[in-house]
């Protein structure tokens, strides 16, 4: 007997209101929360004063716009997706897809993992279909509205979009496969398979990552030394005792964004810095495209940046994120196992009794039942990552680089113009960083600090 069933039975319309009362009241807090950021944008017609001399006030009014239409778009968005996800839960859409489904393969087999393949082809052709309103909605009003010409013609995109139903299933159909054989293969604990899986898998992430995913960026070689962006790094590491043999740079293929990182432990431990981040990626300006000169960051502001990344390293952030995402996939793998194995969860979606079939479990549980404990658990989160962003320029500050790391941000900003000007509860809900205009606060905070304990 599994453990489920000594808990009280519970009416499957009850569970379907309550599935229904999560999607309200997810998409009407995001609209909440888009429309906020909406106001902000609309409110704010002049650049902030922080940015004056930064940003170019024709620059800012095209990223004001861009964010305007942005947030609207936004808003249709989960408009259009609260109406369409109440309907397919209310009048039984997978159910059908999958009695569908079935139907297709009646005479050639029975087997759930070939179900299953079919469900996942006709499900994504009615997601490209779902998305529609809104991309109309874009292209015929939004588009218009904001002065934003169409990029395309509409029969192109009706071309991509049969292109990305076809391409999607070389990742999609061994996927759904997979899943459904070692759910089969595994039992009824297999959620804590996959947690230990994941779990593995990261570490030995950290292992490989720089000979599987990095080369797909670009070449990656120590920093080379006699340089003088060795020289100002080196200072820096000197101080806190990081090895200079750790600090690496990637020479970028065709990236622009300009990003440096800490990852790793032990001897794993490394700081990267993509060219992209240096004063004219490192070059003369004759061997770079015209619009790649003068991007960059000196010798000192990337030195402020290293210091920065340093600071991730001395606090132990690194364990710590791995420590708290591996906690949240085992609590989110044991709800997932609590309400995949729940008959009742099918029965609400429209299934008869008995009917689970695994993959539309998976869908289930993972995008209407687990969203409380998701939402939640991404806020937090998010809070603890900018926690760690501000304790890291704490750590800048109090090692004399807050001059050259302001001027950083400053500069990175320039070269990379987006709108700078975000409501703090959308911010705080969607952002892994604070915005540029509150960590320049919390550098003049820190500058007060210090004056008042000097003083």
């Amino acid at each position: 007997m599994a453990f489920y069933d000594t808990w009280p039975k519970v009416d499957p319309v009850i569970v379907l209101v309550v599935l229904c009362l999560i999607v309200l009241v997810d998409r009407i807090w995001e609209m909440i929360l888009t429309k906020r950021q909406q106001l902000v944008c609309l409110n704010s017609i002049m650049v902030p004063e922080e940015l004056r001399g930064i940003i170019p006030p024709e620059i800012y009014h095209r990223a004001r716009i861009y964010e305007l239409h942005k947030t609207e778009l936004q808003l249709w968005k989960y408009l259009i997706d609260l109406i369409i996800t109440l309907c397919e839960l209310i009048l039984g859409f997978y159910p059908f897809l999958w009695k569908l489904s079935a139907m297709t393969l009646q005479k050639f087999t029975s087997q759930e993992i070939w179900i299953t393949l079919i469900f996942v082809f006709y499900l994504t052709i009615y997601i490209c279909i779902r998305f529609l309103p809104v991309l109309i909605y874009d292209k015929c009003l939004l588009e218009l509205r904001y002065g934003m010409s169409g990029k395309f013609p509409w029969y192109l995109y009706c071309c991509i979009g049969a292109l990305s139903v076809l391409l999607s299933q070389l990742v999609l159909l061994p996927l759904a496969a997979a899943i459904v054989f070692s759910v089969q293969l595994i039992g009824y604990y297999f959620f804590l398979w996959f947690w230990l899986f994941w779990a593995v898998f990261t570490l030995l992430l950290v292992f490989f990552l720089p000979y599987c995913c990095i080369p797909c960026i670009g070449r990656q070689v120590v920093l080379p030394e006699g340089t003088a962006l060795y020289m100002e790094v080196k200072r820096v590491c000197d101080v806190v005792g990081f090895p200079m043999n750790r600090v690496f740079i990637i020479k970028t293929r065709t990236m622009q964004y300009s990003n440096a990182y800490f990852y790793g432990s032990c001897c794993l431990k490394r700081i990267v810095i993509f060219d992209t981040l240096l004063l004219n990626k490192g070059k003369e300006a004759n061997e770079i495209h015209p619009y790649e000169v003068g991007r960059g960051l000196t010798n000192m502001q990337v030195a402020g940046v290293v210091c920065h990344e340093l600071g991730h390293w001395k606090h132990g952030h690194f364990y710590k994120a791995t420590i708290i995402m591996k906690i949240h996939f085992f609590l989110t793998m044991g709800l997932f196992g609590l309400f995949f194995h729940s008959p009742q969860l099918y029965m609400a979606v429209g299934f008869a009794p008995g009917v689970m079939p695994i993959i539309v479990g998976f869908i289930i549980v993972l995008r209407f039942a687990l969203t409380p404990y998701l939402t939640l658990a991404n806020v937090l989160m998010l809070w603890n990552l900018r926690r760690f962003e501000y304790a890291a320029d704490k750590f800048a500050h109090r090692m004399g680089y807050s001059i050259q790391l302001r001027m950083a941000l400053v500069k990175i900003y320039a070269d990379h113009m987006s709108f700078p000007v975000y409501d703090q509860c959308y911010a705080r809900w969607h952002h892994t960083h604070p915005t540029i205009l509150e960590r320049l606060a919390y550098q003049q905070k820190l500058d007060g600090r210090a004056m008042n304990a000097w003083s």
